[in-house]
């Protein structure tokens, strides 16, 4: 009797184990949904989205970054030791010492659409 006990829980999880598997580990996988002949064409926006120019004309650079504009942004420059002491700007701005970087940000410039 004390083997019967014993194997009959065992045989159970056995069972129950392979049922589990079956069911879980089913040969057949879902059908890939049909590919629409065309593609849909892309929605237009609820709101048009607003074009913001960061740029800052008078210096050639992004406003956001122009210490000229904006002195608050100098001592940020300044602790990142981004700055030319002979012309007081960046040293990423200074076309003077760097005249590569004014190519640099003439490609960034915006477009003008007139």
């Amino acid at each position: 009797m004390q083997v019967r006990l014993t194997v009959l829980p065992v045989a159970f999880a056995l069972v129950l184990g392979s049922a589990l598997f079956a069911a879980c580990g089913g040969a057949e996988k879902p059908a890939p949904a049909p590919a629409s002949a065309t593609p849909a064409a892309p929605k237009a926006p609820l709101v048009q989205k607003a074009e913001v120019a960061d740029w800052c004309p008078e210096h050639g650079v992004p406003e956001s970054i122009c210490t000229r504009c904006n002195t608050s942004l100098v001592p940020t420059f300044q602790a990142k030791h981004d700055w030319c002491k002979e012309h007081s700007l960046p040293e990423s701005q200074c076309f003077a010492c760097h005249p590569e970087l004014e190519a640099k940000f003439k490609s960034m410039a915006p477009k003008s659409s007139g």
